[in-house]
């Protein structure tokens, strides 16, 4: 966990950029944000699509019927020993698809937070409620654009 903090803060530095205190400008932490809160809104999108549309039926990995014995070694036999370390814990998000859209979403959610919020002290204090309202508003329709794409879109039944 310590390293993923690490890393994560890392890839913070990426995003960093000159002072600019007006808050309707678009930086590039913005951009960050909007095509994280899309690819959420896109993994939202497919996760549900896989439930409510039967999205990759058959697939052993994007089926839900079958695909949750992934994490076993052979449900089907009785073994329900890991199938990998960490399969039926913390690497659960890579034993199917539903998981890792889940894990996906949520992943990029945390990301554009923490992206968000890092950039307030930028701005005087007076315009970050307006900050956090844009921020809020266009993150919220990217999300669900994001997640139109794919349900309605790409995997429309």
């Amino acid at each position: 966990m310590k390293k993923l903090f690490i890393i994560a803060a890392m890839l913070l530095s990426l995003f960093s950029y000159g002072q600019n205190k007006d808050w309707k400008h678009i930086s590039k932490n913005d951009i960050a944000i909007y095509s994280l809160q899309t690819v959420a809104g896109f993994a939202d999108g497919t996760n549900q699509a896989i439930i409510h549309h039967g999205l990759g039926a058959g697939h052993p990995f994007w089926d839900q019927t079958v695909s949750w014995k992934n994490k076993y070694r052979d449900f089907d036999a009785g073994d329900k020993r890991a199938a990998f370390p960490g399969s039926k814990t913390y690497l659960v998000a890579f034993t199917d698809g539903f998981h890792l859209t889940r894990f996906v979403d949520r992943s990029a959610t945390l990301a554009s937070v923490v992206i968000s919020v890092s950039d307030l002290k930028q701005y005087p204090r007076k315009d970050r409620w307006k900050v956090l309202a844009k921020k809020a508003v266009l993150s919220a329709f990217f999300n669900r654009a994001g997640f139109y794409l794919s349900y309605n879109g790409i995997f429309k039944q």
